[in-house]
Parts: C-alpha cells; sequence; structure tokens
C-alpha cells in the first residue's frame, strides 16, 4: 500500500511581541519560539518525513526581521523533502508580506491561489490555498477536489473547522467529506485535535508548536506519520521544551513569606514549567501577603511566573466583638449577603479586602 510520511506544524507566530512576559524574559522566549522550528526540522529528517506541512501564521504579521527569515531559510534547506505553506491570516500574502519580498529555498513551496502540486516519485498530490487577507468568511474548500489522479491527495490549508460562520475560512465538515482528499493539514487552531474523519477523509490541527501564553496551556507538538490512500498512520509528538501551566496553590496554615515560598515551590514539579500560579485557601484577617517578597525568593528557583492572591479572609463576627470597626463592617457584610441581590463574587471581595485594612491596627 503506497503511503507518504510527513511532518505537520504550523502557528508559531514568529517574532510574537511577547508583550505580557517581562522584556527580558521576552527576548529570551523569542529565540526559544524560533529554535522550535530548528527542532522541527531535526525531528522531520530522523523520522524520514518526505514533506514537512505548515499550516499558515508562520509568522505573527507581516512585520518579520530579517534573523528571521534568514535563520528559518537556513533550516529549511536543512530539509531533504519538499516543504509547503499556506499562508493564515495572521501571515496572509500581501504586497509587504515576507512570502513576497523575501527568497525561500527552492525546496520550499508556497501557496497563494489554488494550487496542485504533483510529487511525481510520492504518486501524491499536494495542494493548497493561502490567505490573501486578514479574513476570509467563505468557505475555501467549498466545491474544491483535487483534479489529478494521484494515489494520494494532500490539502495544506489554514481555516476553521465549524458548522457556522466564521471570519477566518468556515470549512464544514460535509465539505471535507466531499473533497476526496486522502488528508487535511490544517492550521489556526492552537490544540492538537486528534485525528478525524469525515467520509473517506481524514483530518487534523497539529496546534502550535510552542506555547506564548497562559491561553496555550500544556504540552505543545506536531503530527507525524504516514498517509495513505484513504486512512493514515498518524500521530502527535510533543515539540515543546516550556510548558505553560496554571496552578492552584492553598496556603491556608501557612503564615510567613519563607514558608508560604516553601510551600509554592513543593506544588511545582517543572521548575522549568512557566506558571500562573494562584494562591487559594484561608487565611486570617491579620496575615499580610508581601507578594513582592515572595516573588522575590520565587526567581531564584522558576524562570518564569505570575502571582495572584485568591485567598479567602476567615473571620466571624462571633470571633468579632461588634462594638469595633471591623465587627460592624463584618456584620454588614454579612447582612448584605443574605437580603442583597449583588454579585456575590463582588463581596466576598469586598469583605476580603476590607477585614485585611481593618486588621492593619495588628501590626
Amino acid at each position: 500500500m503506497k503511503s507518504v510520511r510527513i511532518v505537520q506544524s504550523g502557528d508559531f507566530h514568529l517574532d510574537s511581541p511577547l508583550a505580557l512576559h517581562h522584556e527580558s524574559f521576552r527576548r529570551q522566549r523569542r529565540e526559544e519560539l524560533l529554535q522550535s522550528f530548528s527542532r522541527i526540522v531535526d525531528f522531520s529528517i530522523r523520522t524520514d518525513a518526505k514533506l514537512l506541512l505548515l499550516t499558515g501564521d508562520l509568522f505573527d504579521s507581516a512585520r518579520v526581521t530579517s534573523k528571521t527569515l534568514e535563520f528559518l531559510a537556513k533550516e529549511m534547506k536543512r530539509f531533504p523533502g519538499r516543504i509547503f505553506i499556506s499562508p493564515g491570516n495572521h501571515d496572509p500574502i500581501s504586497p509587504e508580506s515576507p512570502y513576497n519580498i523575501y527568497t525561500f529555498p527552492e525546496n520550499t513551496h508556497i501557496f497563494r491561489e489554488y494550487e496542485e502540486v504533483h510529487l511525481k516519485e510520492l504518486d501524491c498530490l499536494v495542494c493548497g490555498q493561502g490567505f490573501t487577507g486578514a479574513y476570509q468568511h467563505e468557505n475555501m474548500l467549498q466545491g474544491r477536489k483535487p483534479e489529478h489522479p494521484a494515489a494520494i491527495r494532500i490539502l495544506v490549508l489554514h481555516g476553521e473547522v465549524t458548522s457556522g460562520t466564521s471570519e477566518y475560512n468556515p470549512v464544514s465538515e460535509e465539505s471535507i467529506e466531499e473533497s476526496g482528499f486522502s488528508y487535511i493539514a490544517l492550521g489556526h487552531r492552537h490544540e492538537y485535535s486528534g485525528i478525524r474523519q469525515a467520509g473517506g477523509t481524514s483530518y487534523a490541527y497539529a496546534g502550535i508548536p510552542e506555547g506564548r501564553g497562559f491561553d496555550e496551556l500544556g504540552d505543545k507538538g506536531v503530527i507525524h506519520g504516514e498517509v495513505f490512500e484513504q486512512g493514515t498512520g498518524l500521530s502527535f509528538h510533543k515539540t515543546s521544551i516550556r510548558n505553560y501551566c496554571a496552578v492552584d496553590v492553598s496556603i491556608t496554615g501557612h503564615f510567613t513569606t519563607e514558608e508560604i515560598t516553601e510551600r509554592i515551590l513543593k506544588a511545582l514539579p517543572d521548575k522549568n514549567t512557566l506558571y500562573k500560579i494562584e494562591l487559594t485557601g484561608t487565611v486570617p484577617s491579620y496575615l499580610h501577603l508581601d507578594l513582592l517578597s515572595i516573588e522575590t525568593l520565587l526567581r531564584r528557583h522558576l524562570v518564569y511566573f505570575t502571582l495572584t492572591d485568591k485567598t479567602t479572609v476567615h473571620e466571624t463576627i462571633e470571633q468579632i466583638s461588634e462594638n469595633t470597626l471591623k465587627g460592624l463592617f463584618l456584620k454588614t457584610i454579612m447582612e448584605r449577603r443574605e437580603v442583597s441581590s449583588a454579585d456575590l463574587n463582588l463581596l466576598e471581595e469586598a469583605s476580603n479586602m476590607g477585614l485585611r485594612i481593618l486588621s492593619q491596627e495588628d501590626f
């Protein structure tokens, strides 16, 4: 049975501003994102892939540095097979596009209008179409069928598989099923989709090779394996060297800055991971959480993190004299909870903040 071995990736968003990271780490993270392309080329060579399919948003915008372009060209030349790129909504074909102002290596093909490339030696047809603007409201796959009778028919496309509308090429499952392609390599979504099936056509999102923020949690990677005339032998391979991870850490029963820092570090399994840390649990109102000092201690151990206080102040009216300002405040909050239709989360935040402010007299 004929097959073609592929590696699929996309949505690198190279030269992203990474505005949510602090400046010193921002530069480091851009380097790591760039280096992810080199690791994927290494993996493609090691697994004897014949095709490297890049499904759009290789760049975050038309503003791409010369360093990035030269690095990519050098790495692309190392790959002995063919590379196909289908530009997406972040890097569409336009007069100022890097795809127009830079000459890519000979083994790299960039799809513009719909095109079919026949690879006779592989009995494989690779088709694709690129975005020409930031938006694409019509289904680029609608009514599209490969014209060449190659045994294996692959489509490289950026878009959103949906039953409704989308500004980013709304591809319906019906159009996938009717297309007649063996496999459709899709880009746009940043999570691995699993290998899916619509009729005789397989399709999948590889997701991104490396996360860029706390909205892109967990393992990131590529799709690799074989594509047959009908069916695939494809799987996910992790490529991310750093993962973004959100962690809740309860500090109930901990009081000092050092104690709380130690509790946080014990809750984090991998110091190379990038963490969004939320402190939870209940604390007494007199406890002043010195987040700045905690962050200073954590920086000795962690590459990058954010720290947020989501703890709840635990104090009841029975523990406080009603004749004190703190007691009157807490009584008012409790009465509001019973009779008011106000947002309970807002009342909780007000209670926490008020009790902490009123407890400053204990210092």
